[in-house]
């Protein structure tokens, strides 16, 4: 058992790409201060829980891993709970008030202090209170980091923050405005990355389309990839989280045509109804969405296109729904994802009376949109049988056989490749193999 000296912590973190960078950051931060990460919570004497608190669903599942640390506390004592991310930064007084076994709550701007916040904490039980002002701490290339992806890629924040407003939104209340990194510093630190052995470098934010526009003098995401694209070695760099307001040609041509930067555009639209878009707030409607998403198709074809939308959303109507099942049949996304609405405290939506849609149909429409869609990829995935793709061998599963994505799948969230391999691999690398047979978000290959 771990005594309190010992500070050894067993980490979860919860939700998004852009929360798991935060914990690699505060791990970084604890073992250049003593700590030790821990890979069980058996030997830990510190739980500390990195919540999400975007969405309802989110916000269960942080709740129900504090339950579970306020269970593993129960059982031995010198047990300390921490709670941190943006469930911790909205609410610190709603975890306090429904779970008194926390010890500490920490913020978003005290990612960089936690050590000494748990510190205080453990030498004369000091409690802490989280700052309301919107967060503004930026992480930077020279900030300790300690890497919780696997070993083939890696997460690179470039931006914090967002300045949109949409209706149903909660993160720029979460997360603050938008500050953007320095491209030197996000250039070192793809550097850095890649000497460390990821063959892939994600790059995400709140709204990555709109980096750099916060700078003096501004910057923007295409002079970051071309940047970027420039730097030796073989390795995959993909853009993650683009808003559709600010896709301009020079940053569809970097996407489409690069020597790193993968053909690959991840675009949320959340829908396709004018009405609903107008609520929602989301600066664009339906005609000039499908005019820019037409005009990508027909001068980027080599694009693999990646979307979610949020159906239920209050004064969708019936009608609304099957003009975005529609446009879901007629434009057959490579990949996508659906939410179903959730109102979120803060937010315009979440005081919306009118128009409201039951959750069980919300759910409904969600199932639907995902049943179409499922379609639609087993028809694109079974058009790949016999056809040469190139893997990023990610994780093994025998000897010679790996579990591996295409340039077509970002981490996470979308679908991988099962690949028996002619040679022996011990580490992730790059092969070229031919597709042999396809389910609805998998394909099985072998190695050329």
């Amino acid at each position: 058992m771990a005594k309190k000296q010992d500070k050894i912590v067993y980490i979860v973190s919860l939700g998004c790409a852009k929360n798991l960078v935060d914990s690699e950051v505060m791990c970084g931060s604890l073992v250049t201060h003593g700590f030790y990460i821990a890979e069980s919570p058996d030997v830990a004497n510190i739980y500390l829980v990195n919540t999400c608190g975007f969405i309802r669903d989110a916000k269960k599942e942080s709740n129900d891993f504090i339950e579970e640390a306020v269970a593993w506390k129960s059982q031995a004592r010198g047990r300390i709970i921490v709670v941190t991310g943006c469930l911790a930064q909205r609410s610190p007084e709603v975890i306090q008030q429904a779970y008194p076994q926390v010890d500490l709550i920490a913020g978003l701007d005290d990612v960089p202090r936690l050590p000494e916040l748990i510190d205080l904490y453990l030498d004369k039980s000091m409690k802490h209170e989280v700052s309301q002002q919107r967060p503004t701490y930026l992480y930077t290339d020279e900030t300790p980091r300690v890497s919780l992806t696997p070993e083939a890629y890696a997460y690179v924040k470039v931006a914090e923050g967002c300045d949109h407003r949409c209706a149903y939104c909660a993160i720029p209340l979460i997360r603050g405005n938008q500050r953007s990194r320095s491209p030197e510093s996000v250039e070192r630190e793809c550097i850095q990355l890649l000497q460390n052995g990821a063959y892939e470098l994600n790059f995400i934010a709140q709204d990555t389309s709109r980096y750099g526009t916060d700078l003096s003098p501004q910057e923007n995401l295409e002079k970051l990839l071309r940047r970027c694209d420039r730097l030796d070695g073989d390795f995959w760099l993909r853009v993650l989280y683009t808003h559709p307001l600010h896709l301009t040609d020079g940053l569809l041509d970097v996407l489409g045509n690069s020597r790193h930067v993968v053909p690959y555009l991840d675009i949320p639209l959340q829908h396709i109804s004018t009405n609903v878009l107008q609520g929602m707030r989301r600066g664009m409607d339906g005609d000039k969405t499908r005019e820019l998403l037409a005009r990508i198709r027909r001068d980027y074809p080599q694009l693999s296109i990646r979307t979610t939308f949020l159906v239920g959303f209050p004064g969708e109507t019936e009608e609304n729904f099957q003009e975005l099942l529609g446009f879901v049949k007629e434009f057959r996304f490579d990949r996508l994802g659906v939410f179903a609405f959730s109102p979120e405290e803060g937010t315009p939506a979440a005081t919306m009376t009118e128009g409201i849609v039951p959750p069980d149909v919300a759910e409904q429409r969600k199932k639907n949109i995902m049943e179409l869609q499922a379609g639609i990829s087993l028809e694109k995935n079974k058009a790949m049988i016999g056809k040469t793709i190139r893997v990023l061998l990610e994780t093994q599963l025998k000897s010679r056989q790996w579990e591996g994505r295409t340039a077509a799948d970002a981490p996470d969230v979308d679908q991988f490749v099962t690949i028996a391999t002619k040679r022996k691999y011990t580490a992730p690398c790059f092969v070229e193999a031919v597709v042999e047979a396809a389910d609805e978000y998998s394909l099985s290959a072998s190695e050329i």
